[in-house]
């Protein structure tokens, strides 16, 4: 992929990112970190008003006129929209930018705006100060979301943790999900929290299937080859594919530690440099080897704490 198409694919990517980096959030959303910063939904309503109220129209300017000249931009009242309402608002506004851009030839690219603050730029600059924007941003909620204790987001973040690290913490998840599941009997760990919700055993069941299926081949894949391409995981498919809370959880334990074995072992092999080798995630756009590996870190943490709910709730009912 050209500079170019790297940088549309990952202004495609971002409203799918924040949407992920604010689900989990609640009203957690609209608390700032500390006095006078931005709470996250802020973060989210300055991304609405910058695309809406600038880069789109400016964008559509280029296109039509021969260079024009912006009047600097004036600060917003402020967007009192909910966070669900922002969310829309953003995909809507940036997935017409992505269509014009989708649109443009080479002299297209090339035509020029003249900004009040950056002077003359061509629409190619323009559009990798946007997407340079959205990584700002989204680094910003990140921030945020460890401030309130939230799940880290990392590579939704377009974040990587250097590889010592995240090998330490893939290594230490079997024995975390042990100490979980320590003195459960088979009953409750297949019980689900909720009707739809995931019990213990079908949650380990997703990690030990996740580490052998899709983490350990796209790493290979990244490691090997230029820029693969993946399709985003579906849970909802995966999960229709047959009951996991058939069969013992200490099988699935010990299949996960292999796993997980496999892949540290291959990580421990991978020569300089081949962490920041490119691929393209259905669902996180472009993004490095090491920002994929972070994402298995994360991946752990957040079905960590989904086995903790669980058996918090399944325990209360005796």
């Amino acid at each position: 992929m050209t500079e170019r198409e790297l940088s549309v694919a990952r202004l495609t990517a971002t409203p799918v990112l924040l949407r992920e980096m604010t689900r989990d959030a609640g009203e957690l959303a609209w608390r700032p970190p500390t006095s006078g910063e931005w709470s996250i939904a802020e973060v989210v309503r300055h991304l609405v008003e910058g695309d809406r109220d600038t880069f789109l129209p400016r964008l559509r300017r280029m296109r039509a006129d021969s260079r024009p000249v912006f009047d600097k931009r004036r600060p917003a009242a402020g967007d009192r929209a909910d966070l669900a309402t922002l969310l829309d608002a953003f995909a809507d506004a940036r997935r017409q930018a992505v269509t014009l851009l989708g649109g443009l030839d080479d002299a297209g690219w090339r035509r020029e705006g003249v900004s009040p603050s950056r002077g003359p730029l061509t629409v190619e600059t323009y559009a990798a100060t946007m997407d340079a924007h959205d990584t700002e941003h989204l680094r910003q909620i990140q921030d945020v979301r460890a401030t309130l204790g939230l799940t880290p987001r990392r590579c939704e973040a377009r974040l990587a943790l250097p590889l010592a690290e995240l090998r330490e913490a893939l290594a230490a998840t079997p024995d975390r999900v042990a100490v979980l599941a320590a003195g459960l009997d088979a009953r409750t760990l297949r019980e689900r929290p909720e009707p739809g919700e995931w019990s213990m055993k079908e949650v380990l069941a997703h990690l030990m299937e996740l580490e052998s299926r899709l983490f350990l081949p796209r790493f290979r894949l990244m490691a090997t080859q230029d820029r693969p391409r993946f399709d985003a995981f579906d849970p909802i498919a995966w999960a229709r594919e047959r009951d996991r809370r058939e069969g013992r959880f200490e099988d699935d334990l010990a299949a996960f530690r292999r796993a997980r074995a496999e892949t540290l072992a291959y990580l421990v092999t991978l020569p300089a440099g081949a962490t920041e080798r490119p691929g393209l995630s259905g669902r996180f756009g472009p993004l490095t080897l090491a920002q994929y590996v972070t994402h298995a870190a994360d991946h752990d943490l957040e079905h960590l704490a989904q086995m903790r709910a669980c058996h918090a709730v399944v325990k209360s009912r005796g």
